[in-house]
Formats: C-alpha cells, sequence, structure tokens
C-alpha cells in the first residue's frame, strides 16, 4: 500500500462521516426546532440531496466485488 492510496482511503472515509453527520444535523433540526418556511426549503433541498449520497456511501462500503449490479 502506497501512501497516496492510504490517505485515499482515509479521504473517503472521512466524507462519508462528514455525509453522515450532515445528513443526521438537518434530520435532528427538523424534528426538534420549528423553521420557518423560507428556511425549510433549504433543508429540504438539502436532505433531497443528501439522500441518493447516503445511497452511494452504503453500497461502496457494504456491495461485495465480486457482485455485479444491473441497472
Amino acid at each position: 500500500m502506497t501512501f497516496a492510496t492510504r490517505n485515499i482511503g482515509a479521504a473517503r472515509i472521512g466524507i462519508a462521516l462528514i455525509v453522515l453527520v450532515l445528513y443526521g444535523v438537518a434530520v435532528a433540526i427538523m424534528v426538534n426546532i420549528e423553521i420557518p418556511q423560507a428556511n425549510k426549503d433549504v433543508l429540504m433541498l438539502l436532505l433531497g440531496n443528501l439522500g441518493p449520497l447516503l445511497g452511494n456511501i452504503g453500497s461502496h462500503y457494504f456491495n461485495s466485488p465480486n457482485k455485479r449490479v444491473t441497472p
């Protein structure tokens, strides 16, 4: 394992953790805090964009590399 490969792997995990934290914070805010209508659209846009990204992260880390997924 080279230096660059190790750093790329650490960066992938770091980005995945950042996305998970952002999604969790956004959902916690939606549940616990009353949000003005003008700001609610921005938060829903954030959640709408982070949802598929969470799916990609899950498929990257939990899919078997030997399994081929057909569309």
